[in-house]
């Protein structure tokens, strides 16, 4: 059996309990159209991570005043949204992501909704190869909670050279607005963490050469499988 459904991103687009979800977008304005995400999570109680470069906090938290204003007589209300820069370092980032689901356990918040803006590590100087790791990672995380995992990719700001990575170490994807379940390029994380950096390159590039290096090719490919497997495409 399936997990249950979660929520719908925009109205249409299933995402289910424990999902992990990678969104590949263009354009900054982009970066807000899930905003709602978290606005749901919000006015149900539910603990509300955003992980984003200052710019991004700004006008997510404006888009999220309703409902931050809505919630604004519980106790605890002020503390289920959690908007902030990345950390430097390894450790600090997973202290984050286990407070989250912690601080959801301990006020009996019923899920957990993760959103996180791909672009912050470079202006907080977090080694790469550290936030691919931590990616695996949450693949373990999101299953130990009620709880769904956005992590959004703008390609035209994300560097190209990491975007095959992002895309391997998440289960699932969003790309041009097709949801791809069970991403064909998709590592699992027992598989992933125990190769070094080189190892992982290696493996990745190995893949990559099989769609021609083409990562527009590569985007099409996934987009087309997703709907194929959607029931919405044409073989």
């Amino acid at each position: 059996m399936p997990p249950p459904l979660f929520t719908h991103l925009n109205g249409d687009i299933p995402i289910l309990r424990h999902e992990h979800v990678a969104i590949l977008y263009r354009g900054q304005g982009e970066a807000f159209r899930h905003a709602r995400f978290l606005a749901e999570g919000l006015e149900r109680g539910e603990i509300c991570v955003y992980l984003a470069p200052h710019a991004y906090q700004t006008e997510m938290l404006e888009l999220l005043r309703p409902s931050c204003d809505a919630g604004a007589g519980s106790s605890d209300g002020p503390r289920r949204l959690r908007a902030q820069e990345g950390p430097r370092d390894f450790a600090t980032l997973r202290e984050l992501c286990q407070k989250a689901f912690v601080d959801a356990e301990t006020m009996g918040a019923p899920a957990v909704r993760w959103l996180e803006e791909g672009i912050w590590p470079e202006p907080a100087g977090f080694p790469m190869p550290d936030f691919f790791e931590f990616h695996a990672l949450l693949n373990f995380q999101v299953k130990h909670y009620p709880s769904v995992a956005l992590c959004q990719y703008d390609l035209d700001r994300f560097d190209a050279r990491h975007l095959f990575q992002a895309i391997a170490v998440h289960r699932h994807l969003i790309v041009e607005g097709t949801l791809v379940r069970d991403n064909p390029f998709y590592i699992p994380a027992e598989k992933f963490i125990p190769l070094s950096a080189q190892d992982r390159e290696r493996d990745l590039m190995q893949l990559f050469r099989d769609v021609g290096f083409d990562m527009g090719k590569l985007l099409a490919s996934l987009a087309g499988y997703g709907r194929l497997r959607s029931g919405t495409g044409t073989p």
